[in-house]
């Protein structure tokens, strides 16, 4: 196998290990908040077993199962040396969250199914021996039950909370996983659902040292890498919004807008967006480089222009094309 076969595969397997990583996330988050209800509900005295079984089962078609049999395949089956703490951490605590909620949802089926059954038998029991018997069988079935689901709620909600933080821990060592960041930017709401709206920005706090600011930029140049223009364009504004005179990232919006216009044919506004770059004179690397894309835009603009209705458009894009060379120089 050539090297570059090899990197590719290394790729192709990195990148759907993080694909992985992110559907473990989302579970896990989901899976808290679908919790968040069934406690409500058990506090409220109103639950059923009906409510918990979408969240867990033994058979492949709930949650807490697809969540823990997921993170197994990540963190346990994928060979790639040993597991970072915080990564054995969040396995231990996922795979102990669904056993407990097993164990859960076996004393909730045994309270709605058998309880009722117990309760007509008290009303009807003889004065027999091994009817008392049965009678007190059933009793410390009922009981242990009862007190079954108080302790495993308590349990089950004290794992999600040590889970919910371990998580913010594997977010902290991850923060520069573009996928990751963009991932969670996108799924706010969900964030919100689990931390609340300060827990929330306490995560990106602990992140980056400028919170949101720096991860809209990461997600913003991410996305405008791999050419998501109107992506790229949202989340340079949003960061725009908490730093108005930051040039780099007035800079990048600028070029998103230009290339998104230019994408949907709306040439008026890729120059008038372009021109904007030529003040800024900003020298990166990087920001040449998309200078120089600029420039090709502006030629290939001029080049379906040549006509007279296009005269004076042609002629701004040369203007700007010689600006944009300059800046090159």
């Amino acid at each position: 196998m050539t090297n570059i076969m090899a990197g590719e595969m290394g790729k192709e397997t990195q990148g759907s290990r993080d694909r992985n990583i992110l559907e473990m996330v989302r579970g896990l988050l989901l899976s808290e908040v679908a919790f968040q209800e069934i406690y409500k509900k058990y506090k409220e005295d109103s639950l059923r077993f009906s409510d918990i079984g979408n969240w867990v089962d033994d058979k492949g078609q709930s949650l807490l199962y697809n969540l823990k049999e997921q993170c197994h395949s990540i963190f346990r089956y994928m060979g790639k040396g040993p597991l970072h703490k915080n990564e054995w951490l969040l396995d231990l605590a996922i795979g102990s969250i669904f056993h407990e909620a097993m164990k859960l949802r076996e004393n909730i089926y045994q309270l709605e199914v058998y309880r009722p059954k117990y309760l007509q038998y008290k009303l009807k029991v003889g004065k027999s021996a091994y009817e008392r018997d049965y009678l007190q069988q059933f009793e410390r079935i009922i009981s242990k039950a009862e007190q079954g689901v108080a302790d495993g709620m308590e349990e089950t909600r004290s794992l999600f909370q040590d889970a919910m933080a371990q998580l913010i821990d594997f977010f902290k060592g991850s923060a520069k996983n573009a996928f990751l960041v963009r991932f969670l930017l996108e799924h706010l709401t969900l964030l919100r659902k689990v931390y609340g709206s300060k827990g929330t920005k306490k995560v990106f706090d602990m992140m980056f040292k400028k919170g949101f600011l720096e991860a809209y930029s990461l997600a913003g140049r991410s996305y405008l890498k791999s050419e998501h223009y109107d992506l790229s364009s949202l989340y340079f504004s949003k960061a725009l919004k908490l730093d108005p005179h930051h040039r780099d990232l007035r800079f990048l919006l600028n070029f998103s807008l230009g290339m998104n216009a230019y994408y949907n044919n709306a040439y008026p506004k890729t120059l008038s967006y372009f021109a904007k770059l030529i003040p800024l004179r900003i020298n990166a690397k990087v920001e040449k480089d998309y200078l120089r894309k600029a420039e090709e835009v502006c030629l290939k603009i001029s080049s379906e222009l040549r006509d007279e209705k296009g005269l004076r458009a042609t002629t701004k894009c040369r203007f700007l094309t010689d600006q944009i060379k300059k800046m090159l120089q």
